[in-house]
């Protein structure tokens, strides 16, 4: 399991691993949701790293490639795992169920990346196998930000979300919180369904 955690959180004004949803810290929520695997939490860079380690006992790794966005961070992930899902510190409503499910189904198909999709696909709550690591690389080098576009020369599926319903049926995992409308969302969300729901 891999946890990107470099946002700078402009829209939101402030780091996406501090913001607070009913009283508890993103990464806070990462770190407790994920305890179970074998979890790395990619920084965008050494600074954040130290930020991170001195508050957290967790494992970190750094991108490789820096100031390019989440496409870095999951070539950063892949490096460290042959095979991963990734998922986005400010997504706090992620199922584990439905983490495990796309993690098998990957794995089971031998795809490069098996990216689910409603209307539009969910690149930062995806699998990885490091097979695609080669196209991201290129991607990044020609100066490409979009992780979809390296995903174009690879043997991806793309996953109907729909069959992620039984693990999560408002498919609540695929909300993240990018501006202060978003906590909002979130903070009303957490208040009916308590603590559990995170």
């Amino acid at each position: 399991m891999a946890v990107l955690v470099g946002g700078v959180g402009r829209r939101i004004g402030m780091e996406k691993t501090e913001v607070e949803l009913c009283g508890k810290r993103l990464i806070e929520i990462a770190i407790e949701k994920y305890s179970e695997y074998d979890t790395v939490f990619v920084c965008r860079d050494e600074k954040q790293a130290k930020f991170l380690s001195e508050r957290y006992d967790i494992k970190i790794t750094c991108d490789f490639y820096r100031d390019v966005g989440s496409i870095a961070g999951i070539h950063a992930a892949l490096n460290f795992f042959e095979n991963c899902v990734v998922a986005a510190v400010d997504m706090p409503f992620v199922r584990k169920k439905l983490v495990e499910h796309i993690y098998e189904k990957g794995v089971e198909t031998g795809c490069d990346a098996l990216v689910p999709k409603h209307e539009y696909p969910e690149p930062l709550l995806a699998y990885y196998s490091r097979g695609s690591i080669g196209e991201i690389e290129k991607a990044i080098k020609s100066g490409i930000r979009k992780i979809l576009f390296p995903l174009r020369n690879l043997n991806v599926i793309y996953y109907p979300a729909e069959n992620l319903r039984k693990f999560d049926k408002d498919l609540l995992s695929f909300l993240n919180i990018n501006t202060e409308e978003d906590l909002k969302r979130a903070e009303e969300i957490c208040s009916e369904m308590g603590l559990e729901g995170l």
